[in-house]
């Protein structure tokens, strides 16, 4: 995939992006444009080079995040840079097509603030997607980012949490199912499984699952900036 060609829409599971329910964050102070140098940065050290509109798109939902972040803690991020990170890395190697296929609907479980998965939905915009997620102060800034990034034709909130067993979702069937940091990975890999052909599992310090039912198909590893620590995803296949 030509990363310098995406456009805006015209292990142990790893948390990188949260914090406690009802205090307010740390504002974060930064610019549009220093967002969007600090975007284009990140591309270029995940050697996903981002355009200038990707960029700018992104840049938009950093801001939302940001603004909300001082009534809310949204994120643990307290700087620019790492709020950049928090919010985009994951969604940046998500965006290439051998990780979540053309024309996928995702189902993105627990989707606190937001990332990976709006991200994702500003970096292809052939993708559909539904993110679950039972808290209602982030489902509120979630559905307000959404309207206001203009992605409400292909992406909902469901204010709920999902359990295994539980009946299919609104806006199934979905082709591939991701979360971050909800479940520990074999919990989420068979919940996933459940209502998806494709599982996606984020991890960080340990090994991929093992999973009777399912086939790792591929794998991406790549190392965050700030800090060198690696991350991997890896997609089963569900039979």
């Amino acid at each position: 995939m030509d990363y310098e060609g995406i456009r805006p829409t015209s292990p142990r599971a790893f948390k990188i992006c949260g914090g406690s329910h009802g205090t307010p964050g740390i504002p974060l102070e930064s610019s549009a444009l220093d967002y969007r140098d600090r975007i284009k940065t990140l591309g270029a050290a995940l050697e996903r080079p981002l355009s200038a509109g990707a960029a700018e798109s992104l840049a938009r939902f950093a801001e939302e995040v940001a603004l909300w972040n001082r009534k809310m803690n949204l994120t643990a991020a307290r700087k620019p840079t790492a709020l950049v990170e928090v919010l985009f890395a994951d969604a940046v190697v998500l965006a290439d097509e051998e990780v979540v296929p053309r024309d996928a609907q995702v189902l993105d479980v627990g989707s606190g603030a937001g990332a990976p998965a709006i991200p994702l939905a500003l970096l292809r915009e052939d993708v559909s997607l539904t993110l679950v997620e039972p808290l209602h102060k982030r489902v509120a800034f979630m559905r307000h980012a959404i309207g206001k990034l203009g992605l409400g034709g292909r992406v909902r909130v469901l204010e709920r949490k999902l359990a295994p067993g539980d009946a299919a979702l609104e806006g199934a069937p979905f082709s591939l199912a991701m979360s971050r940091a909800t479940l520990a990975p074999a919990d989420w890999l068979a919940l996933g499984l459940e209502h998806a052909p494709r599982v996606l599992v984020l991890t960080a310090a340990q090994e991929a699952p093992e999973a009777v039912n399912a086939t790792a198909s591929h794998a991406v590893s790549y190392a965050l900036p700030s800090t060198s620590a690696t991350r991997t995803i890896t997609a089963y296949e569900r039979g």
